[in-house]
């Protein structure tokens, strides 16, 4: 008997809906804000920020904590090179990357127990040698660390965003803007405690490496050093690259050099990734979904998904801290965001910070679904200390909260009123 007339029009309002809740809803949403409430920073009296402007901490995208040498280390640059010359944003201007010092990338640490009377940590930045001793130049992104040689190096997992450019003489090879970035994961070891350069150890090229964004070190076996990487596209460049919504998931060992893909379905631009040491649980952050996605490692190799987190906006980079709390750096505001970082001197952005956590400290409840809450940390509506936050990494021994940011001229530390 056919359908009712009626019965096709529940039908197709069904999917109507549908439709407007998946690629309408989370849209205006995600993009636009509608609706949401964005809080002041005084909301949160429990933290006490205030911003630390040097040269060494301008663009810091992604930063690191190591608990036990008690060193925060962060990926910065110059922000009008960062501006000029971003994969992930679709930047390709050499010119413009060149006339910012691009290239001259550099890993900021700061000691996080000794802010100093001017209140900069001890800041410092490491250089980066070739196996001759000669400067190298990178282009960084996100980035992973681990201590190895029983403490005493710090081995580094950099996402380089190279240039197509002849290495004898700078000029470019082919056109960016046509063929994207040659981008590699590169290692490099630095001496424990109290070195000053970071020495060159492998440089790992790969088909699946496309438009890496993030990584994370997942093997504890140094000698083979496994890690995973988010590709925020699969594509490095594409007339409609800048509207597509796709990624995946590459799995590398440092010893071979070998990569495949571990996970390529349901991915909304993949950023920030890190692991819970405790589980093994992977966290994956999809800002074009507003989600946080958990995975499993099955047989070394390939990722399956187990929960989703829903955060409700946009997220960049992930970081767990030692309690095994997840920090999101999120934006409340895309369109602002979007317009400070192409005027990082003059336009701030509104972010936040949230912290996923588990509701019950027992193993099982991290590999159950539901098991996660979500709480605002800290938000600034005005924008008025925060930066244009990209990352966001806490230490709960000295209860301090570090913000770095993509092109902000300057890093943010939250500490915790006593």
């Amino acid at each position: 008997m056919a359908p009712s007339i009626k019965a096709v029009f529940i039908a197709l309002l069904a999917i109507a809906l549908g439709l407007y809740k998946v690629y309408i809803y989370d849209a205006v949403e995600l993009f636009q804000g509608v609706g949401r409430i964005i809080q002041p920073l005084e909301d949160f009296p429990e933290y006490q920020c205030r911003r630390m402007r040097h040269p060494l901490l301008e663009s810091c995208e992604d930063v690191w904590f190591d608990p036990s040498g008690r060193k925060l280390y962060a990926a910065c640059a110059n922000p009008l090179a960062r501006v000029a010359w971003c994969p992930a944003a679709n930047s390709y201007d050499l010119q413009g990357r060149a006339a910012g010092g691009g290239g001259i990338d550099h890993i900021t640490v700061l000691d996080v127990d000794q802010p100093g009377a001017d209140g900069l940590y001890g800041v410092r930045a490491l250089k980066f040698r070739d196996s001759e001793g000669n400067i190298q130049e990178l282009d960084m992104h996100g980035f992973d660390a681990r201590v190895i040689d029983k403490g005493r190096r710090l081995r580094f997992w950099l996402i380089n965003h190279r240039p197509p450019l002849n290495a004898s003489t700078g000029e470019p090879l082919l056109d960016a803007t046509k063929v994207g970035a040659n981008s590699t994961v590169d290692v490099y070891d630095l001496e424990l405690p109290h070195g000053t350069q970071l020495a060159h150890i492998k440089t790992i090229v790969s088909p699946t490496i496309i438009s890496p964004n993030n990584l994370v070190v997942i093997d504890d076996d140094e000698d083979r050093g496994d890690f995973l990487l988010t590709n925020d596209h699969t594509t490095k460049v594409s007339p409609f690259r800048y509207n597509e919504i796709s990624g995946n998931i590459a799995y590398c060992r440092t010893d071979t050099g070998n990569c495949h893909f571990a996970a390529t379905k349901n991915f909304s631009s993949p950023n920030g990734i890190t692991r819970d040491p405790s589980s093994g649980l992977i966290y994956v952050a999809h800002p074009a979904r507003g989600t946080v996605t958990v995975h499993r490692l099955v047989n070394n190799e390939h990722l399956v998904q187990i929960d989703e987190i829903s955060l409700s906006m946009a997220i960049d980079n992930l970081s767990i801290d030692t309690d095994g709390n997840i920090f999101a750096a999120t934006i409340p505001d895309l369109q602002q965001f979007l317009r400070a970082f192409h005027d990082p001197y003059g336009t701030n952005s509104p972010s936040t910070v949230m912290m996923i956590r588990k509701r019950s400290n027992g193993k099982q409840a991290s590999l159950m679904k539901g098991e996660h809450e979500v709480i605002k940390v800290v938000e600034d509506k005005e924008a008025r200390v925060l930066p244009t936050t990209t990352s966001a990494v806490y230490d709960p021994v000295s209860g301090q909260l570090f913000l770095g940011a993509l092109s902000s001229p300057f890093m943010v530390v939250c500490e915790k009123r006593k």
